[in-house]
């Protein structure tokens, strides 16, 4: 131990001695570690970290893939969409589970102590808190008697950080009543500090009885529907039951469950062998619902993959850097090895000074990590699904990066300390002084890590490159609409105690309010709003199309407002705009696109033709097409299209929410005065949310494709300067060490551009070598990749050139500084010299 303090105290010694090469490496390990920090943090939040519950490997999530028949609410999985009556049927003839809750997520309107707002909620089953295992903070969580009789659990549980945001901790509030969605609610309970729900991303501020779903979602129940698959189910298995036990076990109860349910459904022959035969799949739900976790895996490993290529650049500049110093430090190692330091003893001494350094960078890479953490999480839209992430540095990060920092440090130390060991003791001693020298094993062996540099940089330059060219293409692309001078925000009268006629009366004195203001163009609405992700889509059937077995008959839907083409900006083809004669009690009509045209009414004029949602056995199509839009983009900027219908929100019969479309040429901050002021005028207590302009909204849909290539171009420039220092360091050594060369060379005639030109030579070599060996093997990580890109091809040749063309600049600026310095090389003084 007294060695080891010893060692530790030389080395601090030694690197306060050499203040610039100690900040040049520190800051290189700093950069590459706090990269890593960051997005592990993000990796670590949304892929690896357990809920916060007894026991969580214990959870399963209840999956069900296969034929549907009637309504499907999902939220990325609808296999694990199940509907309320087959819960129930699953609770009663369970043996496999310990417990299953069920839950599901709502908007809330919230009013209390004097102002309303607008929240997140969950229903959730009686047991939902006790098969998690989550007591409470204060008060109680529920029971199942709280979710026994429908409408009849008038209680809720509060999370602890709305409770702390919104309540100060006042544990006052217990027994205290809030109006949520026009229904009085008493507050019995808030959650323990921690537990933020079973889905990452989804953060709930209140938690509600199943038995009001009702009341919480006005004009939909939904709770004795068989065909309304909606809930999410989790289950906790008995102790020492596998998942894939538990699936064999539970597959003739589930089977017995199916054949009941089928009375519910039609199906043709094969389709209801297919329902017979689907099983309940059980996916492990140790870290909750893995919507979030799916959708962001690839993009999230992708970066976790880049962010490595960037430290290992790091190592090898700082290896590059140890080299150096350990070939100056020739003669002081030769000595303490005459006075009897053995080989093994100086390597420690130089792991020990290594380790030293990582440290320091850890420490350095900790602060740009947290700072980068917050910067990303601050980035994230709401609309994305990501509430709730931590922007902290926790002992979880903490710690990954104490280890990431001590494996950097032995990466990066080992070799440079066992060649700057290995040394002719006797022929070192006769050197004069303590210029620096080294064998050309250890230039042959710097130059390798200038060649690996290269190859990892060229990987992450084509990377950047393929995302750049991705996201390019995304944003040129034709999206049917105008977006800009369009602001959007939404209003949910439903959640208010609004009826739906109510709620139509309303969207139309908004709707004629807003249209006679000052500067306003146009105006509409719809229901499901564009580049939101949100669908909605129905089967159909058609007047005069005959339907092949097991067509796909699903079409999207969208009920919107007058005029709503003309205020987005898509062209209408043929036919008529929805109009003031279109309300709930005049016929039934319809505007279609151009893909359901040709598909259904090919060679035929759709206007004055009908169509009915559902199969046409009882009967007959009754909705009246009287117009056909342009194709435009809608749920997301890469959606493939397809046949699409658009209803009049007049003639939505369980119409509450809805988003208003405001065509100005005003700035936001005007505009949303004025648009709020009119709402507050019609009903001061209900919020709007998510006002902004659709520019915005489009620019938030496309945000992991910004997020990956922002941060992929980052790290590949990043990784394109690390690369050119470290050929900077090498060749301004080799020059140091071929000075009598240059010298004699300049007393033979040759030429400062020769000169210039010998070492330039060798720049361009390990150039070619990098980049031949280097692209290719962008190429073939490219693969991996594909599925993130859009409209680009792994092999673009765009991309291998400009990367190519950046690696060569980036080498060439690395060289250029040393073939300089060799060419001003006096051949007198360095002939004398030696």
């Amino acid at each position: 131990m007294d060695t080891l303090i010893q060692d530790l105290r030389y080395g601090i010694r030694t690197l306060i001695k050499n203040p610039g090469f100690t900040f040049v490496s520190v800051l290189t390990l700093a950069l590459g570690l706090g990269a890593n920090t960051a997005i592990f943090s993000l990796t670590d939040q949304i892929l690896l970290r357990r809920l916060p519950v007894e026991k969580p490997e214990e959870l399963v999530v209840l999956r069900s893939p296969g034929p549907k028949s009637g309504r499907v609410w999902s939220d990325g999985d609808s296999s694990a969409s199940l509907s309320y009556p087959l819960y129930k049927e699953l609770v009663e003839k369970n043996n496999i589970f310990s417990g299953l809750l069920a839950r599901f997520a709502i908007p809330l309107s919230v009013s209390g102590e004097g102002q309303t707002e607008r929240a997140d909620g969950e229903l959730v089953s009686g047991n939902y808190f006790e098969v998690l295992g989550v007591r409470p903070a204060i008060g109680r969580v529920f029971t199942s008697e709280d979710d026994r009789i429908p409408g009849a659990g008038q209680v809720v549980v509060l999370s602890h950080s709305y409770w702390t945001r919104r309540f100060g901790n006042d544990t006052g509030i217990l027994n205290k009543t809030l109006t949520v969605n026009g229904s009085v609610m008493t507050v019995v309970g808030v959650a323990r500090a921690g537990f933020d729900g079973v889905q990452v991303g989804q953060t709930p501020d209140i938690f509600i009885p199943i038995s009001m779903k009702a009341q919480m979602t006005p004009n939909w129940d939904g709770l004795n529907d068989h065909k309304d698959y909606w809930l999410a189910i989790i289950g906790r298995l008995k102790p020492g039951l596998s998942p894939a036990q538990a699936e064999e076990a539970f597959a003739p109860i589930y089977r017995q469950i199916q054949e009941l349910e089928l009375a519910f459904n039609k199906f043709s022959p094969e389709t209801q062998q297919r329902f017979l035969d689907r099983k309940m799949l059980l996916s492990p739900g140790s870290r909750g619902r893995p919507i979030l976790e799916s959708a962001q895996k690839e993009p999230l490993l992708v970066l976790m993959g880049m962010v490595g290529l960037v430290l290992l650049i790091a190592c090898a500049n700082v290896a590059n850097l140890l080299m150096a110093r350990g070939a100056a430090r020739q003669r002081e190692i030769a000595i303490r090895m005459a006075v009897g330091a053995g080989r093994l003893r100086l390597v420690r001494q130089f792991l020990v000074e290594s380790l030293t350094l990582s440290v320091m960078g850890g420490a350095v890479g900790l602060l740009v990590g947290w700072w980068t953490i917050g910067a990303l999480v601050g980035a994230i839209p709401d609309s994305i699904g990501a509430i709730g992430l931590s922007k902290s540095l926790d002992v979880r990060l903490m710690l990954f990066t104490i280890s990431l920092s001590i494996v950097t440090g032995l990466l990066f130390g080992l070799l440079p300390a066992i060649k700057a060991t290995r040394l002719n003791l006797e022929a070192t001693l006769r050197e004069q002084g303590s210029s620096v020298s080294g064998g050309l094993s250890q230039v042959r062996f710097r130059k390798g890590l200038v060649v690996s540099q290269v190859v990892l940089t060229a990987v992450l330059l084509v990377g950047a490159g393929l995302f750049a060219r991705s996201l390019n293409n995304l944003k040129r692309l034709d999206l049917g609409l105008r977006p800009e001078h369009l602001v959007t925000f939404s209003i949910s009268p439903d959640l208010n105690g609004y009826s739906p006629k109510n709620t139509i009366a309303l969207f139309d004195q908004l709707h004629q309010s807003l249209a006679t203001q000052p500067g306003v163009e146009a105006v509409s609405e719809a229901v499901y709003p564009p580049f939101t992700d949100t669908d909605a889509s129905s089967n159909i059937t058609v007047e005069g199309y005959q339907a092949q077995q097991d067509e796909d008959m699903n079409v999207g839907q969208n009920w919107i407002g007058q005029g709503y083409f003309s205020t987005m900006g898509i062209p209408l083809i043929s036919g008529r705009q929805f109009g003031a004669a279109d309300t709930a009690s005049s016929p039934q009509v319809a505007i279609i696109n151009e893909s359901m045209a040709r598909r259904y009414f090919e060679n035929r004029n759709p206007l004055g033709l009908k169509f009915m949602f559902g199969a046409g056995d009882r009967n007959r199509p009754d909705i009246e097409i009287v117009g056909v839009v342009k194709d435009s983009k809608h749920g997301t900027v890469r959606d493939k299209g397809g046949p699409f219908v658009y209803l009049p929100y007049s003639q939505f019969k369980t119409a509450g929410r809805i988003t208003f479309y405001v065509r100005t040429r005003q700035e936001l901050g005007s505009t949303a005065g004025l648009l709020r002021g009119e709402l507050q005028r019609l009903d001061s207590n209900l919020p709007i949310y998510d006002m902004k302009t659709l520019e915005r909204q489009i620019d938030d849909s496309l945000f992991n494709d910004k997020f990956l290539t922002l941060l992929s171009l980052a790290f590949a420039l990043l990784a394109a300067l690390l690369a050119s220092l470290g050929l900077y360091g090498v060749m301004a050594y080799t020059v140091t060490r071929r000075n009598r060369e240059i010298g004699i060379r300049m007393a033979l005639g040759a030429t400062s551009g020769g000169v210039s030109w010998l070492i330039l030579r060798e720049v361009v070599i390990l150039a070619i070598i990098g980049l031949v060996v280097g692209l290719p093997a962008a190429y073939a990580l490219g693969r991996f990749t594909e599925s993130l890109l859009f409209g680009v091809k792994v092999g673009d040749p765009i991309v291998f050139v400009t990367a190519g063309l950046l690696l060569t600049g980036a080498t060439l600026l690395g060289g250029y500084l040393p073939a300089r310095k060799a060419a001003g090389i006096d051949p007198l003084v360095a002939l004398r010299c030696e």
